[in-house]
């Protein structure tokens, strides 16, 4: 009860103060509590990743660059939500995005997988998907806050957005008749997700547990995965960068195919990252599982 007493007065807040008042609240105070609670763990990743190859004073501005980018996507989602999103689509570079999505759906009868980061602003680029997809609502894979209700509302404010929220525990049916109607599902698996099935892979040059969902999804419904990413071009205004479309092969062995899909679609996400350091989550954990810990568990990575 308590964590939904906290977020539910903050949500109402966000979404209804006066539009000043929340710009200089999230800025003013959320933004620095927000660097002092993850610098350290950006600092430390970005330490792991590029070792002596940057500075401390470099490491540094890139952690509190992260922490900027983070809220600024919060603040692009609230402005979405109470100002509508017309304004904020017509900065969008989205002609070579918008040609491979029409692309898709000549060339595509059912849906396809559309893969991004916690990179730029992933939540407004369902929404983008939505809006310019013909076939209709999109669908977004997320985790479930552990509150039911700050689930519940989370799911109102992405439905404003014109997105519906599928969890991994639904039954699979759920997402395979959503892809085979001819719609998108969206989803971010850049994260260390504990209790779902994967596989270790070099991540940004270092072994990171990575879940398998999105090939295994992929494999069983035979669509593409499309990997997609909204990014700010550092002059006010946004630009997505997408992928050609990464295709299934049902005659390969499951397992080989699943692995192949798995890497293929890390390495996009990488790419985007090294692109765009200051856009991604750095403070997220993301090399946390080990081989020892998921022994510990009584699992094993897949093979």
């Amino acid at each position: 009860m308590s964590y939904y007493a906290f977020f539910a007065p903050a949500l109402w807040l966000l979404q209804q103060a006066p539009w000043l008042g929340v710009v200089a609240l999230v800025r003013g105070v959320l933004e620095p509590l927000a660097h002092l609670a993850t610098r350290r763990a950006s600092l430390a990743n970005l330490e792991r990743v590029y070792g002596t190859a940057l500075e401390p004073r470099e490491r540094r501005r890139l952690a509190r660059a992260v922490t900027h980018n983070f809220v600024t996507a919060l603040l692009e989602v609230l402005t979405a939500l109470r100002r509508g999103t017309d304004a904020f689509a017509a900065r969008i570079d989205d002609r070579d995005a918008e040609a491979l999505l029409e692309r898709m759906e000549r060339e595509v009868d059912t849906g396809f997988i559309a893969l991004t980061g916690h990179l730029g602003n992933w939540e407004l680029l369902g929404h983008w998907l939505g809006r310019r997809s013909k076939r209709g609502l999109g669908a977004v894979v997320a985790h479930r806050m552990p509150n039911q209700r700050l689930n519940a509302a989370i799911e109102r404010i992405r439905a404003r957005l014109g997105m519906e929220t599928f969890y991994p525990d639904d039954p699979p049916t759920r997402a395979l008749r959503h892809l085979r109607s001819g719609r998108p599902i969206g989803i971010v698996p850049d994260q260390d997700v504990k209790n779902l099935g994967g596989m270790f892979i070099d991540f940004l040059g270092h072994q990171a547990f990575t879940p398998a969902g999105p090939a295994r999804l992929a494999l069983t419904a035979k669509v593409p995965i499309v990997c997609g990413f909204l990014v700010r071009d550092g002059h006010g205004g946004y630009r997505i960068e997408a992928s050609e479309p990464i295709h299934p092969d049902p005659d390969a062995p499951r397992a080989a195919e699943i692995e192949r899909l798995t890497r293929a679609w890390s390495a996009e996400v990488e790419k985007a990252i090294r692109a765009h350091p200051e856009q991604w989550a750095w403070f997220h954990a993301r090399w946390r599982t080990t081989v020892e810990k998921l022994e510990s568990r009584g699992r094993g990575a897949l093979r």
